[in-house]
Formats: C-alpha cells, sequence, structure tokens
C-alpha cells in the first residue's frame, strides 16, 4: 500500500495571520506522495488524490500528475520538511506556481492559491460524512476488489511514452474488439496520449475469452448465484453482477461461465525497434454464476483496469474505494468543540451573500435548536441510527468501506414515518439540513433554509437556499 505523507487534510499547517489575528489551516486540496516507483515519477510528488470543489480541482490537477518544480524548485529526492516549508511557510504569498508533467505534458505551470480556513474548523462536507446515516442514499462510501495481475516492466519510465496504436492482426475486426478499442481509447486519451497510426510509442494488443465452464456440472445447488458489487463508471453507482468473489472455494466448480481479459502494452521505440517489448500488462479472470454478457462485462471492466495505468505495480488483485457523496453546501464552517458556533464562512457562498460571519452563534436551522455538546449529538445520533432502522429497505442492504453490514437506504413507504422520526426532538438531528433536498427530511422539496443566530448583540435571522455538491470519486491501491 503506498505511504502517504501528505493528505489533503494534514497538507496543513497553523499559520498566524496577522490581520485577522488568529489561527488558520492552509490547503491546496490535493494528496501526494513521494513516488519510489521507476515506472512513474521516481523521487517526485506523485498526486494521489483530488478533493471535489477544492483549489486544485478548479485549475486541473488531477490524479497520477507529477509535481516536478514548487516555485521553480525541484521536488526530486527532497524531505518531507522542505517540501512542507515551500507550501507554508511564506504567509504573505498565498499563490504557490507547480510545474507539472503527466502523459500530455512534459512541463506545465499552475498557479494555485490555497485555501486557508479557522483552525479546529469542521466543514459541511466533513459532516455530511459523519451524519452519512441521515442518508446513505447521498453518502456512503464502498470498497470492492478485482482479482487483477498487473505486470509492469521494470526500468521502464512511462512519462516517455505520449502516443498509441492498436494491434490489428487483420481487415476483419470482430464487433467486440471494436468495443474494446473504443473503451480503451477513451481511458488513454483522458490520461493524456494521442493515438498515432503511423509511428506510436506504444502499440496496444487486447485478448479475452469467454467460455463455459468444463467443471460446472449442473448438479450444484441451482439457487446459488452469488454476486459480486463493482462500479459502473457509465452509471456512477454500484451494481450487482453474477461474479463469484474470488476467495469462494466453489467458485472453480460451481460456475456456468469463466471470462479472461487483458490488454498488453508494447513499446516499439525506445528498447528494440526492430520488434515489440511488453512493458505493461493487465488481465482479469472472473467466474460467473450465470450468464453476463462479454460486451457489458468489457464496458465495466475496462475504465476500471486503466486505473492502474500508470502509476502501478505488480500486483495479483487491486482493492478499489469508491467514495458517493451529495450534500447541501452553505459554506459554513463549524467550531469542531461547538458546533454552534460559526468559525469561518467561504467567501462568495451562500451564507456570506446571506450576511453569516464567522464568530456568529447558530441557535437554530429550520427550527431545529443548535444547544447541545458534540458528545450529546454523537450519542443521539446512535440512537437514531438504532430505532429507525426498521424503516429502512432491506433489499438495499450493502457492506460499506468501514465494513458495517447493515447499511441500507430509507423505505420509500415509510417516508412520512421517518419524516416524524427526523422531528423527534430526543434525536437532536440538527445537521439533517445537509440532505434538505431529500422528501423524507423536507416534504415541502424547497430546499431553504432559516438560520437564526446570535451576532453577539442581536438575534439574526437569515433566508437562504444552499447549493447542492455532488461528487462521486474512486481511489486505487
Amino acid at each position: 500500500m503506498r505511504k502517504i505523507f501528505l493528505i489533503f487534510l494534514l497538507l496543513m499547517v497553523s499559520l498566524y495571520i496577522k490581520p485577522q489575528e488568529y489561527i488558520k489551516n492552509c490547503y491546496y486540496g490535493f494528496t501526494f506522495e513521494v513516488s519510489r516507483n521507476s515506472n512513474w515519477g521516481y523521487g517526485e510528488l506523485v498526486i494521489t488524490n483530488v478533493e471535489p470543489y477544492s483549489p486544485a480541482e478548479k485549475i486541473g490537477i488531477k490524479v497520477d500528475d507529477i509535481i516536478m518544480e514548487i516555485n521553480g524548485k525541484a521536488t526530486y529526492l527532497r524531505d518531507n520538511q522542505t517540501i512542507a516549508d515551500w507550501l507554508f511557510s511564506d504567509m504573505y504569498t498565498p499563490e504557490v506556481k507547480f510545474t507539472i508533467r503527466n502523459m500530455n505534458t512534459y512541463f506545465k505551470e499552475y498557479t494555485l492559491e490555497r485555501k486557508c480556513i479557522t483552525v479546529n474548523s469542521v466543514s459541511e462536507r466533513e459532516l455530511s460524512n459523519i451524519f452519512s446515516f441521515y442518508s446513505l442514499e447521498n453518502t456512503n462510501q464502498r470498497s470492492f476488489t478485482l482479482p487483477l495481475t498487473v505486470e509492469p516492466r521494470k526500468e521502464i519510465d512511462f512519462t516517455d511514452y505520449h502516443s498509441y496504436d492498436f494491434y490489428n492482426p487483420g481487415d476483419e475486426v470482430p464487433a467486440i474488439d471494436k468495443q474494446i478499442t473504443a473503451l480503451l481509447e477513451k481511458e488513454l486519451q483522458s490520461k493524456g496520449l494521442v493515438r498515432n497510426t503511423e509511428d506510436p510509442d506504444i502499440v496496444v494488443q487486447i485478448y479475452y475469452t469467454y467460455e463455459p465452464n468444463p467443471r460446472f456440472t449442473g448438479l450444484n445447488n441451482p439457487n446459488y448465484r452469488p454476486g459480486s458489487w463493482r462500479f459502473s463508471t457509465e452509471k456512477q453507482q454500484m451494481v450487482l453482477l453474477p461474479i463469484f468473489d474470488a476467495k469462494d472455494p466453489k467458485a472453480g466448480s460451481a460456475a456456468q461461465f469463466i471470462v479472461d481479459f487483458g490488454f498488453s502494452f508494447y513499446d516499439r521505440k525506445y528498447i528494440n525497434t526492430e520488434s515489440l517489448t511488453q512493458i505493461w500488462d493487465c488481465n482479469i479472470k472472473d467466474y460467473l454464476s450465470a450468464n453476463y454478457s462479454l460486451e457489458d462485462y468489457v464496458k465495466l471492466h475496462t475504465p476500471l483496469m486503466l486505473k492502474q495505468f500508470p502509476y502501478s505495480v505488480k500486483k495479483n488483485e487491486a482493492k478499489y474505494t469508491v467514495e458517493f457523496n451529495r450534500y447541501n453546501y452553505t459554506g459554513i464552517y463549524f467550531d469542531a468543540d461547538n458546533l454552534a458556533t460559526v468559525n469561518d464562512v467561504d467567501p462568495n457562498s451562500p451564507a456570506f451573500i446571506a450576511g453569516i460571519r464567522p464568530g456568529y452563534l447558530i441557535r437554530k436551522i429550520n427550527d431545529k435548536r443548535f444547544n447541545q455538546t458534540k458528545e450529546d449529538l454523537s450519542a443521539s445520533y446512535k440512537n437514531f441510527i438504532t430505532e429507525t432502522m426498521v424503516l429502512r429497505n432491506p433489499t438495499t442492504r450493502f457492506v460499506n468501506a468501514e465494513g458495517f453490514s447493515e447499511c441500507m437506504f430509507w423505505n420509500v413507504a415509510y417516508y412520512p414515518e421517518i419524516m416524524k422520526e427526523f422531528n423527534k426532538p430526543e434525536y437532536l438531528t440538527n445537521f439533517s439540513y445537509l440532505y434538505g433536498f431529500e422528501k423524507y427530511i423536507n416534504p415541502k422539496n424547497d430546499n431553504h433554509l432559516t438560520i437564526e443566530a446570535w451576532d453577539g448583540s442581536h438575534k439574526r435571522v437569515f433566508q437562504l437556499t444552499p447549493q447542492i455538491r455532488q461528487s462521486v470519486t474512486i481511489k486505487t491501491e
């Protein structure tokens, strides 16, 4: 597993901002690590995650980008403290210039302004994850494992490769080959590679088989139809497929079909111009508990498999984590120790435009009082989850990334009863406003907030409509 030395929440230092006379935490909104991978950015910084709606995402920084320089200073083999100093030491210069390379370009500069928030603050995005059981339909984390075999060639630097083409043994190409080629082309181009049919750096060859399992006798329990949850990039949701778990001991004999699919990348320019040399291969083999077309199989798995390239290591399985998040954003940051206190407010956010400022004390949001301790909120939240479990739909049960097996969506037939539970004062559902666009929380369906606050001398009432922020991110390990 890659060791991340600075993540976006930890990618912060406390800066003393004199004009405001209070402490701020600053960050850029991306995760990176020092690469120890000879295939991609060895000794430099590789972006491993970009936070949705962050400064980094807004200017176009992407996962797998290599940070070559920070303000013109090379990152190669620099220690962590030096990197942190370059990013945060100058409190009066909030902008940092990153020089980045990837498969599309060798040298591109991005000027990124760090975002600074008052220390000990909790964002609405973080709160939506903390209180996700208010609306698992919108916020949850799922994980799954693919039985992938990934084989990169050692000492190959993939940043040397910028173009590709497909191996074509003849004029007659099966329809499935055309489909796979189109899928690969889309993913490779998204990584910055361009297709060159005359003189490509990489030649891509696909291979596949889809056959009945010769060990399947039909004498097994006909009701034994296991499935596996996997992520569809096309649908942007988890889907249940008729695929055995790779560790299921019955897979070899109880599976009806076996599918084997993969693709290899060959160098034709740098190693040996006289012949092709394999530099990367990715293969998946699955046992199917029922018929599942090869066309649908490759459509779902090709994008997942390509996430292993170019920053990859040799492996026999690959774990993926998918984060789904949809929540109401007002721009308020709450004090982590006293969740009724406004610690900070994003400029130009709905809350800022309405007039809410740091230091205000929230008394009510949509008539829900904010006068409880965080310990009271935590205890009431646990009780809410336990007592409302009967109102969830058992057919939607899933295991989240933390291993909790009783995750379920709300039962549509019980929406009126669910709304009553949200309104019971003992459950302290203060932060249900984060999902106020849902009918089981707000039957008016107007997603409107009334916030009552104390500004230090007067009671003030604010009317605002939050922005709905939505993101789906997938991470590999």
